[in-house]
């Protein structure tokens, strides 16, 4: 796909940025979005550009476009400034609430890769403001609509989905709006962008049903994912559309994944194993990093999941292997995905221990997080830091739970405490509150 890049520089440079195509974004490399937002800030920017607006809208979007393949915060800000710009240069009032309605798109994208959770607020805001001047567009109504039950879903995670599912049931009519006005839009403009933007909006219901069906154990919800998402991926061509594609993969291997761990099935294990281990990737690491990653993240669970129900070492190694390979990657030092993988190889190396009852390779666990945490500056980089002190808590809770007996009390309470401190002062409530809950189970064994 790549070699579409010279064609894609040529249509890029037409001075008809109204009418450009975002989905074209997919098959522009790194280097290409960076050039192209370069250029459309520039434009923006400049004095004798008759119509300001477009550049920088445009500009917001391939600067979204680039922070949420790379995580990079400096892209999110430019996507940003790019769509208040644009904001500041509409015309009329459909033009401002889709200047605002790229804001809240940003301010929801920093939420999932950061957990900065009170921007969801500014997105809610941002939403409500707009929300009246597009409702002759349906087009627009229909992106306002997609926004939307993304807030909603993110609202009702925020919240919980545990006991009370009024708000994740609340979130699923939103989704459900969301996906029929995208679907009818479709079927009106058959327009790729809007093909993309349907695939959203079904990656909101698949995202929380999932949730929802893990919480509650519920396999039939990973079923009902399965099915959405195996016709979703046969409307989809990966040689034009990959972005999208491999994010339909993802969830329908996870859909497998959890299926087969809920049912205690092996062979359904394997169904979401086999799907993230093909040669053929959609896009590769340098192309869009954070899929890449998350991807290895997933088939890293999947084998975990696997080896831990038929117990098997080689299996445990190769997730091992996964979550090695995941991790030298460069990845944003804040980002919540490089959090879950450093905790999930973690939880990996623990739960192979507990399984086997075989305290030396606690110990030898053990002696691999200290290596690590002595090779770490907590003020270079203090949330890694505290993911490591939480996964050698962990991991004197499960030898004491082993013996009868934690040696370890006061240290592994230390550990989470300022752990703890760390989460909360970034913000990172998930984190936080497994830490939370760590702490009570040594405090009660006190």
């Amino acid at each position: 796909m790549f070699e579409f890049g010279r064609e894609l520089r040529r249509i890029f440079r037409n001075s008809g940025r109204m009418d450009s195509d975002s989905s074209l974004y997919e098959l522009l490399n790194l280097q290409l979005l960076i050039t192209q937002g370069r250029q459309l800030d520039i434009e923006g920017g400049r004095v004798s550009t008759k119509d300001r607006f477009a550049p920088y809208l445009e500009a917001a979007q391939i600067w979204r476009e680039y922070g949420r393949r790379t995580g990079d915060p400096v892209a999110l800000r430019r996507a940003a400034a790019a769509a208040e710009n644009a904001g500041k240069e509409a015309k009329n009032a459909a033009q401002a609430a889709i200047a605002a309605l790229e804001q809240a798109q940003t301010c929801i994208l920093s939420a999932d890769l950061f957990e900065t959770h009170e921007l969801l607020s500014s997105a809610e805001d941002l939403l409500a403001g707009g929300r009246a001047a597009i409702q002759d567009d349906e087009a627009v109504r229909a992106r306002f609509n997609r926004v939307e039950a993304q807030l909603a879903a993110r609202l009702a995670v925020k919240q919980g989905v545990g006991e009370d599912l009024e708000l994740a049931l609340l979130a699923m009519s939103h989704i459900d709006r969301a996906v029929e006005r995208a679907d009818k839009r479709v079927q009106h403009s058959h327009a790729t962008c809007d093909k993309i933007d349907a695939a959203q909006a079904r990656f909101e219901r698949g995202d929380l049903l999932m949730m929802v069906g893990l919480d509650r154990c519920d396999s039939s919800l990973m079923l009902a994912v399965i099915k959405d998402f195996e016709a979703l991926q046969s409307r989809l061509d990966p040689a034009y559309e990959p972005v999208t594609y491999s994010r339909v993969v993802l969830r329908l291997a996870m859909a497998y994944i959890w299926k087969g761990e809920i049912e205690g099935r092996p062979d359904v294990i394997s169904e979401g194993i086999a799907l993230l281990s093909t040669e053929d990737e959609p896009v590769d690491f340098e192309h869009s990093p954070l899929d890449w990653v998350a991807h290895k993240q997933a088939l890293a669970l999947g084998l975990q999941a696997l080896s831990e129900l038929i117990v098997n070492d080689d299996l445990h190694e190769k997730a091992m292997q996964v979550y090695g390979m995941a991790l030298k990657r460069p990845l944003q030092k804040g980002l919540s995905l490089r959090g879950q993988l450093i905790n999930n190889r973690a939880i990996c190396m623990v739960k192979h221990a507990e399984l086997k009852g075989d305290l030396k390779a606690l110990d030898k666990a053990e002696a691999g997080f200290k290596a690590e945490l002595r090779a770490i500056k907590p003020d270079a980089d203090p949330i890694g830091w505290a993911i490591l002190q939480t996964n050698l808590a962990r991991l004197y809770i499960s030898r004491g739970d082993s013996t009868g007996f934690m040696m370890e009390r006061t240290e592994a309470a230390y550990a989470l405490e300022a752990a703890l401190e760390i989460f909360d002062e970034h913000k990172l409530k998930s984190l936080a509150k497994a830490a939370q809950s760590q702490l009570e189970r040594v405090r009660d064994q006190g």
